[in-house]
């Protein structure tokens, strides 16, 4: 029986309070079609769209984004060119986790299943601000949105803290005229699309023939707070060999992308608290999981795996 494809946004819908502006091309040359949406009706709809399309294909995930880049690649191999000295770093990482018996009971991993275990292992990595394989998406479109309207930046020396600050539009430069870039007025959600799976998803993970999606609130114990305030999964593709970083880019598997004025999804989003950076990344106060991670610093003794530290 043939495999069903992932569909593309309809490039000819018509959907009030939004438009086809164009496509965006990527690096490796699939093309996308964007969408202008000024409305939660039409930001529904048209995921409502993208989702009845590809029912019979799989998941559509979110990722909320400032700007449109040429790729998704993976955090671990960004800005190389080859991927298997950054893999074989994880890899330690990831060995010496679950050959700590603290961790593996705070992480309530199951050994005897190494393939879930690993994935439980390295999406809370990548959740938690270590650069890994895995790409992270949400089933939210609201947090999806959150993303894109704030900007994480790092305060302070290495390894110093992140800070996520509210976008705003350049009020300044639009009093005087002055010609303005289009990512400094608008922000994006990209659609992805994952594949369903026969295998049986085993403790929120799911090994496809080519694809490994982890759902973290399912993978990990409820003190590790965050990926469930975040609805967050990560995915990551699976591959026989690993060559290039090329090889990991998830931008194959977009069918669309939405653009919204950031002035108008802030106003979509409000101010409660559900919404703010004090839920979405909790402190370790709230967050027990991640003040475990914080204590650790005997597992991650590089400067390029280290716990992120929000403020």
């Amino acid at each position: 029986m043939k495999k069903p494809k992932a569909k593309l946004l309809t490039r000819s819908l018509r959907i009030q309070d939004s438009r086809y502006i164009g496509d965006h091309t990527y690096k490796c040359g699939h093309r996308v079609p964007i969408f202008e949406v000024s409305s939660v009706h039409a930001l529904n709809q048209l995921i409502g769209h993208a989702k009845f399309n590809n029912s019979t294909y799989g998941s559509i995930l979110y990722r909320g984004e400032c700007r449109l880049y040429e790729t998704l690649i993976p955090s671990l191999f960004r800005n190389c060119s080859r991927v298997s000295n950054k893999a074989s770093q994880l890899t330690r990482i990831l060995n010496k986790i679950m050959a700590d018996n603290k961790m593996c009971n705070n992480l309530k991993l199951d050994l005897e299943d190494t393939i879930v275990a690993k994935a439980k292992t390295e999406g809370l990595l990548q959740h938690y601000g270590i650069p890994t394989r895995y790409l992270d998406v949400v089933d939210n479109h609201w947090v999806a949105l959150w993303m894109g309207l704030h900007e994480s930046k790092l305060y302070g020396k290495r390894p110093g803290y992140y800070h996520y600050t509210k976008r705003e539009l350049p009020l300044g430069q639009i009093a005087e005229g002055l010609p303005l870039l289009s990512e400094s007025l608008y922000q994006y959600i990209v659609l992805i699309a994952v594949p369903y799976s026969s295998d049986d998803k085993r403790d929120g993970v799911i090994c496809a023939d080519r694809f490994i999606c982890v759902d973290l609130r399912q993978s990990l114990p409820s003190v590790f707070l965050r990926p469930y305030a975040q609805h967050g999964l990560v995915v990551r593709k699976k591959l026989t060999q690993e060559l290039t970083p090329s090889d990991y880019d998830m931008a194959t598997e977009v069918v669309g992308i939405l653009k919204v004025r950031i002035d108008i999804a802030g106003q979509w989003l409000g101010s409660g608290d559900l919404l703010t950076q004090d839920n979405l990344f909790p402190p370790p106060s709230y967050d027990q999981g991640y003040e475990i991670l914080l204590m650790r610093d005997d597992l991650f003794d590089s400067s390029m795996f280290r716990i992120a530290k929000y403020v």
